[in-house]
């Protein structure tokens, strides 16, 4: 299935793609949908209508959520109405696919959306929502985003959402947001000190010289305030 997924520019290979989406294993359902490429393809309009009704109408919502990323690359105002039935599911996966997918076509809606959510549920969508908020640059969000970005960073298998968290991470790390900071540092500490047999001590000390530095570039208004906070969470690991 990967090989011939590498080689959809041609149109069997294209095919057999398209008809793993129907298989009746769901993992091989969902890496089709993964794999399927719809930039400038054959049967491209049929592929695409099957892949909205499994956002509909799969019996697994791990398929449907894949099925709502896919979707999504395509940033078609047309699909808003698969986004919106998402967004009202009972599966976290799907509500959280559905929102960066409805974020890249109507942002007021995404965004009004996601602050809506309850606080349980938005400590498990924290990935998804962290996408949204670091790309409006939301100081607003900072802390929250800041309890997830030690693990984004380093506790995750996949590269897009480790890029996403270093990008939060520097977003904290140059910002005047005292809370954010202060909810890092506090997790640097927790985290620093759980797998300090990893030295990941280090680790994180490195990454608090580099708030450190920051903080002194770019002169932000609570510079005393934030590297006094920096500095009392490395004198705990020290």
């Amino acid at each position: 299935m990967l090989e011939v997924a590498k080689k959809q520019e041609e149109k069997d290979a294209f095919n057999a793609v398209e008809a793993a989406m129907s298989d009746a294993s769901y993992k091989i359902r969902i890496l089709a949908l993964q794999k399927i490429d719809l930039i400038n393809k054959f049967s491209k309009k049929d592929a695409i209508s099957k892949i909205m009704q499994m956002a509909n109408n799969d019996d697994k919502t791990l398929v449907q959520a894949t099925a709502i990323e896919t979707l999504g690359k395509l940033t078609d105002p047309a699909l808003k109405t698969i986004f919106e039935k998402g967004l009202e599911s009972k599966s976290y996966s799907v509500i959280g696919k559905s929102l960066v997918a409805m974020y890249y076509i109507d942002k007021p809606t995404a965004i009004a959306k996601s602050k809506e959510l309850p606080d349980e549920i938005k400590k498990i969508l924290a990935t998804p929502l962290t996408r949204i908020y670091i790309e409006e640059k939301d100081e607003k969000e900072l802390p929250f985003i800041a309890k997830s970005v030690l693990s984004g960073m380093f506790l995750t298998g996949d590269d897009t959402t480790k890029s996403l968290y270093q990008k939060a991470f520097k977003q904290i790390s140059e910002s005047n947001n005292s809370e954010a900071i202060q909810n890092l540092v506090e997790d640097m500490v927790v985290k620093g000190n759980q797998y300090k047999s990893f030295n990941f001590d280090k680790v994180v000390i490195n990454l608090m010289r580099t708030m450190i530095n920051d903080q002194k570039t770019k002169n932000t208004e609570n510079k005393v305030r934030n590297t006094e906070i920096i500095k009392e969470g490395m004198a705990k690991l020290l």
